[in-house]
């Protein structure tokens, strides 16, 4: 998804929004109580910044925050390929992958 505001003025704030929505829905697995951090979470992505070290800095990590955050990944995969086409998170994904290795 990249950082900074993508698609114009108010994407971020409406991409976070029909996602928590979206994991919301997930009641049976996700924990209501780990919304906020997930939405914190995908902010500091819009923002620029490091989600995985800027998680780390807010502290423990509750039990059941990683589900609710591989909830919202696959969400995320899931739009990226409606939005580019079928495979293209996967191919971004191991396209960053490679360029690592090298």
């Amino acid at each position: 998804m990249g950082g900074g505001r993508l698609g114009g003025e108010g994407f971020a704030e409406r991409f976070t929004e029909t996602l928590m929505g979206k994991i919301d829905q997930w009641g049976d697995v996700v924990e209501p109580s780990d919304l906020p951090m997930v939405c914190r979470v995908v902010t500091a992505v819009f923002d620029g910044r490091d989600p995985v070290a800027w998680r780390d800095q807010a502290g423990p990590v509750p039990d059941s925050e990683p589900r609710a955050m591989g909830c919202a990944l696959a969400l995320i995969a899931d739009f990226v390929d409606q939005v580019d086409g079928p495979g293209a998170c996967e191919r971004g994904l191991l396209s960053m992958l490679s360029r690592a290795i090298d």
